[in-house]
Formats: C-alpha cells, sequence, structure tokens
C-alpha cells in the first residue's frame, strides 16, 4: 500500500510539473507570435522535440529502429499530424483571443473524450458521466458567450481544438494497447517534424538574435513538459493523475494575468468553473467504475 500511495505521489509530482513546463511554454510562445508566425515556431519546437527523441533513445539499452516498430503506424501518424496541425492553431488563438479564453474552452478536452470513448473505444460511461458531460457543455456555452455582442468566431476554432485534441487522446489510448510510450512519443516528434519541416520555411522570417533565447526555451519546455508526462503516467494510473491537468488553466491565467494584462471575465471563470467541476466529477466516477471492477 505504501509503495503505491509513493508511487502515486511521483506520478503526481510528475504531472504538475509537466504541466508547469507546458504552461510556461504557451506563455513564452504567446510572446513571440507578436513577431513570428505560428508555423515557423512550431516548425523549431518539433525539430528540437525531433531531437530530444532520437537522444533520450539513444542513451537506453534500445535503438530508435526498435521504438518505431509500432503495429498501428498509420493510426501513430495520423495521431501525430492531428497533434501538430491543433498546436498551430492553438498557438494562434493565444495571440487571438487570449491565453486565458483558450485554455478555459480547451479545458473541455476530457469531457469530450469520455463522450467520444463511447463511439471509438466502446467504453460504457453511466447517466450521471453524461450528465456531467451535458453539464460541461453548458460551461462551455457560457464561455462562448453566442448571440452576444462579445462573441468572438475563433472560439470555435478553440472548440475545434479541444475536440482535436480530444481524438489525438482517444487514438493514443488506442495505441497504447500495443505500443509503449517511448513508440508514441517517437511518432509525435517525427510526424510533427516531417509535416512542419516540410511547410515551416515558406512561414520563416529571420528571428531576432534575442527572441532565439526564448524560442530555444519554448523548445526545451516544450520537450521536457513530454518527458516529464510521460514518466507520470509511467508512476500512476491516469483516472489518478488526469485531474491535476486543470492546474494548466490556473498557471496559465496567472500569465494571461500578470504578464498580458488579460482580464479574467465573470462568463469565462463561471464557465471554466462548471467545465472544471464536471470533469473532475467524470474521473472520480471512471475511478469509481474501475475500483469496483
Amino acid at each position: 500500500m505504501f509503495v503505491q500511495s509513493s508511487s502515486n505521489t511521483k506520478g503526481i509530482l510528475f504531472m504538475v510539473s509537466a504541466i508547469f513546463c507546458l504552461s510556461m511554454m504557451d506563455g513564452f510562445t504567446r510572446y513571440l507570435t507578436d513577431y513570428y508566425n505560428v508555423i515557423a515556431i512550431n516548425m523549431f519546437r518539433y525539430f528540437f522535440l525531433f531531437l530530444f527523441v532520437i537522444l533520450i533513445n539513444s542513451t537506453k539499452n534500445k535503438s530508435v529502429v526498435y521504438v518505431s516498430k509500432s503495429k498501428f503506424r498509420l493510426i501513430q501518424i495520423l495521431r501525430g499530424t492531428i497533434l501538430a496541425i491543433e498546436m498551430c492553431f492553438a498557438h494562434y488563438l493565444f495571440l487571438k483571443i487570449g491565453l486565458i479564453e483558450a485554455h478555459a474552452i480547451f479545458a473541455s478536452c476530457p469531457l469530450i473524450v469520455a463522450a467520444l470513448s463511447v463511439f471509438f473505444l466502446k467504453e460504457k460511461v453511466g447517466w450521471r458521466r453524461w450528465t456531467a458531460i451535458f453539464i460541461g457543455f453548458i460551461g462551455i456555452l457560457i464561455i462562448l458567450r453566442p448571440g452576444s455582442k462579445v462573441f468572438d468566431p475563433l472560439s470555435l476554432v478553440a472548440l475545434g481544438c479541444a475536440i482535436a485534441f480530444a481524438i489525438y487522446q482517444i487514438l493514443t489510448r488506442y495505441v497504447s494497447s500495443e505500443d509503449s510510450p517511448d513508440t508514441s512519443l517517437f511518432y509525435t516528434g517525427i510526424t510533427g517534424f516531417v509535416l512542419l519541416g516540410a511547410v515551416g520555411p515558406f512561414f520563416y522570417t529571420t528571428i531576432d538574435s534575442m527572441h532565439l533565447i526564448w524560442l530555444f526555451i519554448v523548445c526545451t519546455l516544450g520537450a521536457g513538459g513530454h518527458y516529464l508526462m510521460i514518466n507520470a503516467f509511467k508512476h500512476s494510473e491516469a483516472s489518478i493523475l488526469q485531474p491535476f491537468t486543470y492546474f494548466q488553466l490556473v498557471f496559465v491565467s496567472i500569465i494571461g494575468v500578470l504578464i498580458f494584462d488579460e482580464k479574467l471575465e465573470d462568463e469565462v471563470l463561471i464557465g471554466s468553473g462548471i467545465v472544471v467541476l464536471a470533469g473532475l466529477f467524470t474521473f472520480w466516477r471512471e475511478h469509481i467504475k474501475k475500483t469496483i471492477n
């Protein structure tokens, strides 16, 4: 019991550290989007991630060739493609609608995953979780404010990003039945590198020497965040760790308010609160279900 508790504690610490790194990455990325195209920024980020993946798999007792073996190669490429495209749109939204509102909408992703898992993974979702999902989407409507004067059509793009990332997570769950986390990370890195490496040069502009430092920090935080998250899932179950991903909404809100003078609007605060509570309830019900089974 003590060993399991210690392992869960390590997993939680790894997850919170990963979320902090990724939140900081989003903050630095938001700053760079004032000067450079998001596709060019992500081209460099994926190039660094690709080198990072090659490095960590070369230092272990296994080769890159071994890690690249997958029973779901096409699905791995598809999930990597979805993530690369989604990241570019997400970073564009940071510039246009702000870190806080974008992440408030992204917070609906776990609810979307729960809904889609019924159709794609044939998982059973009871009436309690369906109710939580429905309430969560009411929270999203409060954030979006459709029909009001302050409604921004780009908010729908943010919702599209949340759906895309949910599909990415569903595909990740699917391939995890046969492929290791190292294999999934490899395809995440190589797919994004190839895709953005092909189109990124068309959006490249000369980077200021000072901004090169910020870009390097973005790349380091992104790779480090992914690595910490992988280690988190090695120590603890997803149902225990997933609630801690909501810390990203807290971290980016602090960054948005203090660094970019964003306002924490009442509608966004209320709506995101509903989404987070609904998401936490779905995680709790999933944990209860696994405990009973």
